[in-house]
């Protein structure tokens, strides 16, 4: 134990006096005669006082100003050390992932060795061994101060990523460690730069490594087998096996099933398909960190693949059904049977081979589901290449995505002059185009389509000929795709590839909202962060490869979490391709953390047991003078009197709200439209002055009054007062997490962002095209877009105030305008975005003088008031949702239209406006 306040000891001195004092005797009473004897006779003694104060109360006194003075002397219990020595302290702090288990103990240790030091006059210094999340590694603090180091260390937290052992050896290296004593505090496992960092340290005076226990770093390692289960297993450094429990959660923290596991050992898990689909991680119990989880993402759930059954489709090596099952086997949940059956259950994908269509009610309950999202893939064969005059009717035809010729196709064999063709390279826009395509993969037989204008957008692979092997169309909701061969190996030899269940699966993937591509970058969504939890990515993560995402080792640029789009995200995980867990060769003297606690200050527990004795000794002071009993009546004649104050005051209305803020927002006030703040001081001001006139326009010309625009920073100002924001796109633009978070919450509130890339690569702004397309990459990874689709005349927008017929132009015109394919649910299925090149804002700019300072092309006025009449129509759009859509405004819509069915309607909220010009 030490004192950091010694001097105050000084007041012990007084302690003799105090004794004095206690112990002093009262001077002897005084004689004096007194004629009334007969009257003090009759007085009778109420109190006796002593003569002396008695030898306990004396020592309960004395006691309690010891306790007192001891504790203002600051009193620190040091615990036990384990090192001792001289000279600046270095410490070295693993902390990445393997050294949450041990955490409080890390820090804890720290501090005391730290104190130590300081209180021996040496300096402190302490490196970390993980990079920062901006990337770089953190700077070496140094101190004297041990208020400044606690303050320091209590505000550490773990990594979820591993440390830098490279990284950490240059920085060593780069400090001059003679005269220092280093003191690792080591996870004790071993990675990459272990012999480095080792020959860093080296040159110090002394080297210790500081250890705790190593077979309490679990590492949870999860993939599906050959065999389509999910195996997991739990890596530890070469310990005694010990069981553990895993838990299966789905995506609301519930838990399906847990099953217990035995370290170092594969397991299989039995979860049946159902829950299968739902799970959305496994998590270690008793354990956190980025090592206790294995994220499964939503690319990873399997589909269910519903296959229509026909007679003989199932015999082993011949039918259909039977290559068909071996190759969706380890990627889907495989259901078969008729359409009743499997139309009445969740499906994504329906397979049909040739003549499962051929009953009508069948055609038309398919038509029907795939109307509604799902996707249906059919493959060739005898009967759809048969004349399809003779069997074509309007159900058949809208099940197939092109028109068929009659008859199949025959290459090479002893009948044909060809030869057996080999595939073409997969377009860029079809799915498949990241698959190799093997060379020796052949087709012989095929059904054509027909040569008709724009059969190329519907082709998503072809022979080498340039006839399609795969076709696809859109139909309502869904998308039709033909395989023109059949799934067996009759026709071709693709069913034996391994390119067949890669094309499949790409097909299942689309069915989920995945879309398919070329080599695709995966931003990092959401990353698993030291609790557990996962939170947003850090300033250094980067995109992967979705090829590579299975082979790419976790690090500060790529965290372990959900990498992709919101809705279809991948997972890379802590044990996904880590090494096998190898304990660490000492980097020094190895010593056992046991005493290396903080110091613990008992001054105020000192200080709080002498004023309990002290209060003590009054009460037993109280009782001597017969005082105590006095004060315990008007005590309880206190009571009553507090007990009814309190209920007064529980009665008086208390302010349980936060205060107003003094300047309440505009924007709370009247309606105004915002913009969002680009850093651009030009593209800024344009925002306002299109927004403003935009904002003069509809107020003149409709029931809605807007007041001035406002710039808003997502992520810093409210976005909840605006129900329209716009913002415009420049080719410098980084992604903020904060941003993309504010305006996901926006848009999920029922406010509509409008997206501008400003004319990127037309005649107003030709250079930057690319540049504007890949900063709106950026900053719209991460926003919960939904499937977006064309905007034409038929959507609300065209008819919300004005009737637009023409487009909707901006300062430029022909670009296309995207919203969403089906509106939110939540919100009167109105989009939440708008996404085009028109660059409204200089079509709708006013200056201060009321002129238009842009020009628009190639249209001039007449194209300016299209831009305003739109501008009208999403402003109403985001205030009023989709009431134009309602039953009741049809008659006086085919009325504008023109239709001579139409009743004539007495009033209409369009007529003047469709008739005023700007």
């Amino acid at each position: 134990m030490i004192l950091f306040a010694p001097f105050l000891l000084l007041g012990l001195l007084t302690l003799p006096a105090l004794w004095w004092l206690v112990r002093a005797t009262p001077p002897a009473p005084q004689e004096q005669s007194f004629p009334s004897l007969l009257i003090l006779n009759r007085l009778t003694a109420r109190r006796e006082d002593a003569a002396r104060s008695p030898l306990w109360l004396l020592i309960l006194r004395m006691v309690a100003v010891a306790l007192v003075i001891f504790g203002l002397a600051r009193p620190v219990l040091t615990p036990h050390r384990t090192e001792t020595g001289n000279g600046p302290l270095t410490l070295i702090l693993d902390d990445g992932w393997a050294a949450i288990p041990h955490w409080t103990n890390r820090i804890s240790a720290a501090l005391a060795l730290g104190e130590t030091a300081i209180r021996n006059g040496q300096d402190v210094t302490l490196l970390h061994a993980a990079r920062a999340p901006d990337g770089a590694m953190p700077e070496a603090f140094t101190t004297h101060d041990p208020h400044a180091l606690s303050e320091h260390l209590s505000r550490l937290r773990p990594q979820p990523w591993p440390t830098d052992r490279q990284a950490l050896a240059a920085l060593v290296g780069g400090r001059d460690l003679s005269g220092q004593r280093v003191m690792v505090l080591s996870d004790g496992l071993a990675a990459k730069g272990d012999a480095a960092l080792r020959g860093a340290l080296a040159k110090a005076r002394s080297v210790q490594d500081m250890r705790w226990n190593g077979c309490d770093i679990l590492r949870l390692d999860a993939a599906t087998g050959q065999d389509g289960a999910l195996h997991a297993r739990v890596d530890t450094l070469p310990c005694p096996t010990r069981t553990v429990t895993l838990h299966a959660v789905n995506a609301n923290g519930g838990t399906l099933a847990a099953y217990p596991l035995t370290t170092g050992k594969d397991q299989t898990l039995s979860l049946p398909a159902l829950l299968r689909n739902q799970l959305d991680r496994l998590t270690l119990e008793g354990a956190t960190g980025p090592a206790a989880v294995h994220l499964m993402g939503q690319a990873d759930h399997r589909r269910p693949v519903g296959i229509l059954q026909t007679p003989g489709d199932a015999t082993p090596l011949v039918g259909s059904a039977f290559f068909l099952n071996r190759a969706l086997q380890p990627i889907a949940d495989l259901h078969s049977g008729d359409a009743t059956a499997l139309l009445g259950a969740p499906l994504s994908v329906l397979i049909a081979t040739d003549g499962a269509l051929s009953g009508e009610q069948t055609r038309h309950r398919v038509l029907d589901w795939v109307r509604h999202g799902g996707m249906l893939v059919r493959f060739a064969g005898p009967g759809l290449a048969a004349d399809q005059t003779a069997t074509s009717d309007a159900t058949s035809d809208a099940l197939l995505p092109v028109h068929l010729m009659s008859g199949m196709r025959q290459l090479g064999g002893p009948m044909s002059w060809g030869k057996p063709q080999t595939l073409a390279p997969f377009p860029e826009t079809s799915p498949f185009s990241d698959l190799t395509i093997p060379p020796d993969v052949t087709v012989s037989r095929q059904v054509l389509a027909k040569p008709e204008t724009g059969l190329t957008d519907h082709v998503w692979a072809a022979l080498s000929d340039g006839t399609p092997l795969v076709t696809a169309r859109a139909e309502g909701n869904g998308e039709i795709v033909l395989f023109h061969v059949t799934p067996s190996p009759d026709w071709s030899n693709v069913p034996l590839s391994g390119l067949f269940p890669d094309m499949l699966e790409r097909l299942i993937e689309r069915s989920a909202g995945v879309a398919g591509g070329g080599p695709a970058e995966l931003a990092p969504w959401r990353i698993v962060g030291s609790d557990g939890g996962l939170v947003m990515p850090p300033q250094a993560a980067r995109s992967i490869r979705a090829a590579d995402l299975a082979h790419t080792d976790v690090s500060v640029t790529h965290p372990a979490g959900l990498y992709g789009p919101a809705r279809g995200t991948r997972a890379l995980n802590l044990g996904d391709a880590a090494s096998p867990m190898m304990e660490e060769p000492l980097l020094g003297t190895r010593i056992l953390p046991d005493g290396a606690h903080a110091d613990r200050p008992i001054g105020p527990a000192l200080m709080a047991a002498g004023l309990l004795l002290l209060l003590l000794d009054l009460l037993l002071s109280l009782r001597r003078r017969g005082l105590l009993g006095a004060l315990a009546v008007a005590g309880l004649l206190l009571l009553p009197i507090a007990h009814a104050h309190a209920q007064t005051q529980n009665q008086t209305p208390v302010q349980t709200t936060a205060p107003l803020p003094g300047a309440v927002p505009q924007a709370a006030l009247e309606t105004r439209l915002g913009y969002v703040l680009t850093g651009h001081d030009d593209i800024d001001a344009v925002s306002r002055e299109g927004l403003q006139g935009l904002s003069d326009y509809t107020t003149a010309r409709s029931s809605a009054t807007l007041g001035h625009p406002d710039g808003v920073v997502p992520g810093k100002d409210d976005l909840a007062f605006y129900p329209l924001l716009y913002w415009p796109i420049t080719p410098d633009m980084q992604p903020d997490p904060e941003r993309t978070k504010a305006l996901n919450t926006f848009m999920e509130h029922g406010g509509i962002l409008l997206i501008d890339e400003q004319g990127a690569g037309t005649d107003t702004d030709s250079g930057t095209s690319g540049a504007a397309r890949a900063a709106l990459q950026r900053v719209t990874d991460g926003l919960v877009v939904p499937p977006l689709a064309k905007l034409t005349d038929k959507h609300v927008l065209a008819h919300t105030f004005y009737l637009l017929h023409s487009g909707f132009p901006g300062r430029v015109a022909g670009q296309p305008v995207y919203v969403a394919r089906n509106g939110d649910e939540a919100n009167d299925d109105v989009s939440p975005v708008i996404i085009g090149n028109g660059d409204w804002a200089h079509a709708w700019a006013v200056d201060g003088s009321g002129n238009h300072p842009f020009a628009v092309i190639p249209g001039g006025e007449d194209q300016r008031t299209q831009a305003y009449r739109f501008g009208v129509n999403m402003v109403l759009y985001a205030l009023t949702g989709n009431y134009k859509n309602d039953q009741a405004q049809y008659p006086e819509m085919l009325r504008r239209l023109g239709s001579p069915d139409a009743a004539p309607a007495t009033t209409s909220p369009d007529t003047a406006d469709e008739e005023d010009a700007p």
